[in-house]
Formats: structure tokens, sequence, C-alpha cells
């Protein structure tokens, strides 16, 4: 960009230098030239310059962003290692309680069992003492 704006602004210093008709003119026209030429390079400075800073701006924002997605990522990853702690911990607490209700429920059970068979010796007892005293009352 530098040398196109530099080439064009040249060539347009030679041109007036070229139709200048007197040595007046010609210095006038050299100096335009000259002016036009150090305008020019100014000119060309400048946007080089901006286009530098711009750059530089650039290149910080993408770094600045780089940044800020990795230290979102760190967040990502430590949230999920919290939550799959936080899941373990929670699928073993259920173990836990399951075991804990099949305990009871298999007490619950030989208890249950216990009893039925307790009623079931206490009826045979009864039904045995029931057939004595049919007995007793058919004697006498």
């Amino acid at each position: 960009m530098k040398s196109t704006l530099k080439t064009l602004f040249v060539a347009l210093a030679v041109a007036l230098a070229a139709t200048a008709c007197t040595e007046t003119e010609q210095r006038a026209a050299d100096n335009t030239a000259e002016n036009t030429e150090a305008a020019a390079n100014a000119a060309a400075d400048r946007a080089e310059a901006d286009l530098e800073r711009a750059e530089e701006k650039m290149e910080a924002a993408g770094e600045k962003f780089e940044s800020k997605m990795n230290a979102a990522g760190e967040k990502m990853e430590a949230a999920g290692q919290k939550l799959e702690s936080k899941m373990d911990a929670a699928g073993e607490k259920l173990e836990s309680k399951m075991d804990q209700a099949g305990n009871k429920m298999n007490a619950a059970g030989q208890k249950l069992e216990s009893k039925m068979e307790a009623m079931g010796r206490a009826a045979e007892r009864s039904a045995n003492q029931t057939k004595e005293n049919i007995k007793d009352a058919n004697r006498e």
C-alpha cells in the first residue's frame, strides 16, 4: 500500500514537472513533486503504523480470547470432575441404602418365617390338645 501511494504521487509529480514550461514553473513543479512525495511517504508511514497497531490489537485480542477459552475449558473440566465425584458418592450412598433395605427385608423375612413356624407349632399343639380333650371328654 505504501509503495502504491508513493508511486502514484511520484508519477503525478513527474507529470507536473514535464508540463512546466518555465524554469520557475519547473522549480515550482519540482517543489510540488517533492512535497507530494513527502506527503505520500508520510501518509504511507501513517498507514503502515496504523496497520501494525491493528495487527498488534488483533493479536492481543486473539491471545486474550485463547486465554479465556482455556480458562473456560479448565472450569468445565473441574465442573465435570466435581459432578462425577458427586455422582459416585450418590451411587455409593444409594447402594448402601439398598443394602440396608435388603438386610431389613431379609431380617423381616426371617422374623416372619420364625413366627410362622412358631404359629404352626402352636397350631399343632393346639390341635393335639383339642384331640386329647375330645378323647378325655369321650371317656367320661
